[in-house]
């Protein structure tokens, strides 16, 4: 005999989450204990880094895939853009679904998760394989999935092309205020840093971030408005 069981029904076991949930591109081409080594280095960093982004950390399972609960929209964003940063320049396909869980929450294990919000995170990586995209949330929010889908895929298909120097230029933009202290730093010139600048679409990657945090606050407190 085969029982049934409906987890939502069982008091205190049922939460809606935000789910990210993704896998390395091109992982099975060759196996590489580099590349491995990598992958599981860059996880580990992020979870370092990043503790506070999340309610369960990101965990590897089935080899390549990994998945984590964050805490909100912008510990979400947070760690979509770190992923591509750390795993370079390995790839990852990457969804992020607002659902129910329905057990295991409260194990705080990745693992033991059940629920909605897993059964339709697989559903959406099938579908990044097949489009060929980087990214796609589905939240329950419309604005919210237009804002993260639209915003998220331009920066990262832009910063997917940038080598090694352009990555440091990137994150000199965060620490450093002129061109010419940039140049010092990496050891260029100042005509070389506002070539990279123009070429690589620094500028553009750097206000679609400013931009979207700022988007996610407003939608957040027009959420509260209302809920008030």
């Amino acid at each position: 005999m085969v029982v049934l069981v409906n987890y939502s029904y069982i008091s205190g076991m049922e939460s809606q989450e935000l789910v990210l949930i993704g896998d390395a591109v091109k992982h099975r081409l060759k196996f590489d204990p580099e590349i491995w080594e990598h992958f599981h280095q860059s996880i580990k960093t992020i979870n370092r880094k990043q503790s506070q982004s999340f309610k369960i950390p990101l965990t590897v399972y089935s080899g390549d895939s990994f998945g984590a609960i964050c805490k909100d929209l912008h510990s979400a964003c947070n760690v979509v853009l770190s992923l591509q940063a750390n795993l370079r320049p390995y790839a990852a396909r990457i969804v992020l679904i607002e659902d129910d869980i329905l057990y295991g929450i409260d194990k705080n294990s990745f693992l033991t998760l059940e629920g909605p919000a897993l059964w339709r995170s697989k559903q959406l990586i099938e579908n990044l394989r097949k489009s060929k995209a980087s990214f796609m949330a589905e939240l329950q929010d419309e604005l919210q999935t237009i804002t993260l889908n639209t915003i998220l895929n331009l920066i990262l298909s832009i910063r997917a092309d940038w080598n090694e120097l352009e990555w440091e230029v990137y994150k000199s933009l965060g620490t450093l205020h002129t061109q010419g202290e940039i140049a010092v730093q990496l050891q260029v010139s100042q005509q070389y840093i506002s070539k990279i600048l123009t070429k690589s679409k620094l500028r553009l990657v750097q206000a679609a971030e400013h931009n979207l945090r700022k988007i996610l606050h407003g939608i957040n407190t027009t959420l509260d408005i209302k809920q008030h």
